[in-house]
């Protein structure tokens, strides 16, 4: 009878535990076709989460686990965590953040048209998806030049996500340029030319050349910037261009003010450069030179004396005999003015010249350009001489290259310039200086 019984107690438990799985299994069932129907956030819900850790550092964690993990699109938290910081050091000059929106299709035209660049082939950002852009809005808005905006992905199944890898390639790209910044901020020469340095041909571009643009740009921001870090502007983040727009640098004349604009671009060949144009260091006047001595300047008057007695007899003097500016003066005089250039070994003078004799061989007129050439013993300024190499020339002038080397200087209220012809070995062949056209 005990025995009955231990097998019917046995027999009954075996059931109900059985129903109790079973059970168990339908709950389980049931809760997980909920969670399926139920745990995508809208894109609004998304997007609010994601400004609840821009705007506040202790939701951080909150907002990321409260985002299901499909809608994380397998961004780590430690990823978010830095992408939110970068947005929370743009938002906070802002104000109050009280709302946001979506842009419109055109605004997002325009916002990722910031990517392309017309001199650069910039790796294009379809390669990301379908991407909304969020722009948080403030209660008064301190800072409107510099909205604080990221993007949210559409899937194809019309839900919406974090978009992963447009943010993690985003956060690569702007450490890149941060660290651009320490490197000079630490005056670190080495580690600088070791980031400019890969965009420029080895052929060239020497080592010391790079080094010495490096020590150039380093003293820019020492002697020209008057921003801190802290103050410089985020104007745009993507995964292909980062651009901070520096808001107070001293102009060439140390006392003008403007902003300074540096931009990351990765090309369509995943190479990044650091785009920081920064003025060459010209402005000096410059001078026709022999031996040391300074001769003659473009903007200049001289009379035929004045010329012959600097130079020696020229080996020519030659003028067309057209007429290219005339006047008359208050007592009824008209001067007359004629173009002549005037040649010697290795060195040519164009001036605008008015003759004082029928003979034409007295005059006075201004300087108005020199060409030095073929073995000439002519420089200007002394440092600049036909043969040198571009390489040398950068050695002097660091900057000049990213002016397409043409150097550049107001002198009496005119616009004057220095340009060369080189050969394929980058050998000057001739150095120009004339006014500026």
């Amino acid at each position: 009878m005990r025995n009955k019984a231990e097998r019917f107690t046995a027999l009954l438990m075996a059931s109900v535990m059985a129903v109790s799985v079973s059970s168990c299994a339908v709950v389980s069932d049931i809760q997980s076709q909920i969670n399926t129907a139920y745990t995508n956030l809208s894109e609004q819900e998304l997007a609010r989460l994601v400004i609840n850790a821009i705007t506040d550092d202790t939701q951080v964690s909150d907002s990321f686990s409260a985002i299901p993990d499909p809608q994380l699109d397998g961004l780590t938290y430690t990823a978010f965590y830095e992408y939110v910081s970068i947005l929370r050091s743009v938002s906070s000059s802002h104000g109050k953040a009280t709302s946001f929106r979506i842009l419109s299709e055109e605004e997002e035209e325009a916002y990722f048209a910031q990517a392309s660049d017309s001199d650069y082939d910039v790796k294009s950002l379809e390669d990301y998806g379908e991407l909304d852009v969020v722009e948080i809005c403030y209660e008064e808005d301190l800072d409107p030049l510099y909205p604080c905006r990221f993007v949210l992905r559409e899937r194809e199944d019309g839900s919406y996500s974090l978009a992963g890898d447009y943010v993690s390639d985003s956060i690569v790209a702007y450490d890149y340029v941060t660290h651009y910044f320490l490197m000079i901020e630490e005056k670190n020469t080495d580690a600088l030319s070791a980031i400019i340095g890969p965009i420029y041909p080895e052929s060239l571009y020497i080592s010391s050349v790079i080094s010495t643009k490096a020590e150039y740009v380093i003293d820019y921001y020492k002697l020209k910037v008057m921003s801190g870090q802290d103050d410089y502007k985020l104007g745009f983040m993507s995964p292909v261009k980062v651009t901070f727009v520096i808001p107070e640098t001293l102009d060439n004349d140390n006392v003008s003010v403007k902003t300074h604009k540096v931009s990351l671009l990765v090309g369509t060949d995943g190479a990044t450069f650091i785009r920081d144009i920064i003025p060459s260091n010209d402005g000096e006047q410059l001078f026709l030179c022999r031996d040391g001595e300074e001769l003659v300047t473009c903007g200049d008057e001289y009379s035929a004396q004045d010329v012959y007695e600097l130079m020696g007899d020229p080996v020519s003097a030659l003028s067309d005999g057209k007429v290219v500016d005339s006047y008359r003066d208050d007592d009824g005089n008209i001067h007359t003015f004629y173009d002549l250039v005037v040649n010697f070994d290795g060195v040519s003078l164009k001036f605008k010249v008015e003759y004082e004799d029928y003979s034409h061989t007295d005059w006075n007129g201004t300087l108005e350009s020199v060409r030095i050439y073929r073995d000439s013993a002519y420089t200007v300024s002394n440092v600049v001489y036909e043969g040198m190499n571009l390489s040398e020339l950068m050695l002097i002038y660091p900057m000049i290259d990213e002016a397409g080397f043409v150097y550049s200087y107001e002198y009496d209220d005119d616009d004057y310039e220095m340009s060369f012809t080189y050969d394929d070995n980058y050998n000057i062949t001739s150095v120009i200086v004339s006014e500026a056209e």
